[in-house]
C-alpha cells in the first residue's frame, strides 16, 4: 500500500488558489500573441490587470506558508521541485510587474474592458517600455518548460512513486499550508 502522509498538506484556500492562477495562467499565454485591439488583446491586458492582483496574492499565500512537506526522494528530484516552485513563483511576478509596466512606461493608462483604467504613474520612456516588454515576453515563455516539469514531476508521483504528493492538490486538509 503506498505511503500517503503527504496527501493531505494544502489548505482549501491553497488548493483554490494553485488552480485559479493555473487557469488564469494558461487563458493568458493563450492570448498573449492577440493583434492589438483584437478580442485577444483586450481580454489579456484587461484580464491580465485584474488577474494580476490575485496571482500576486497566490505568490504571497505561498511564500508565508511554505510548500507542504515534500516526500522522500532523490536529491535531485527535490532540487528539481524547488526550482520549478520558485521559477514559477518569480515568473508570475515578473510577468505581473511587468505587465503593469509596459503601458505605463509609454504614459498609458491600462483599461479594464471599458469600465475604469488604471492611470500610468510614469511618463513616456520608450528605453524602459522595450526593456520592459522582453522581460514580459521572457518571464512568460518561462511558463512553458516550468509547466512541462510541474507536469512531469505530477506523473512521477502518481504513476510511479504512488506517494499521495498529486493527491494532495485535490484533497485540502484544514491544517494544511
Amino acid at each position: 500500500m503506498p505511503d500517503t502522509t503527504n496527501d493531505t498538506a494544502y489548505s482549501r484556500l491553497s488548493i483554490f488558489l494553485h488552480w485559479m492562477a493555473a487557469i488564469l495562467v494558461i487563458a493568458l499565454f493563450a492570448t498573449h500573441e492577440g493583434a492589438r485591439g483584437s478580442a485577444a488583446f483586450v481580454f489579456h491586458v484587461s484580464g491580465g490587470a485584474i488577474a494580476g492582483v490575485f496571482l500576486l496574492w497566490r505568490v504571497a499565500h505561498r511564500v508565508r506558508h511554505g510548500m507542504a512537506p515534500a516526500p522522500d526522494q532523490a536529491w535531485l528530484f527535490t532540487v528539481a521541485s524547488k526550482i520549478v516552485f520558485w521559477g514559477f513563483l518569480a515568473a508570475i511576478v515578473v510577468v505581473v510587474v511587468t505587465g503593469y509596466l509596459s503601458p505605463w512606461s509609454v504614459g498609458r493608462a491600462i483599461d479594464i474592458y471599458g469600465l475604469f483604467s488604471l492611470p500610468s504613474p510614469l511618463s513616456a520612456n520608450r528605453d524602459l517600455h522595450e526593456f520592459v516588454e522582453e522581460l514580459h515576453e521572457i518571464a512568460g515563455q518561462l511558463f512553458v518548460p516550468l509547466l512541462a516539469l510541474h507536469l512531469l514531476g505530477a506523473a512521477k508521483h502518481y504513476f510511479f512513486d504512488r506517494d499521495g504528493v498529486v493527491r494532495r492538490m485535490f484533497r485540502a486538509s484544514d491544517t494544511g499550508v
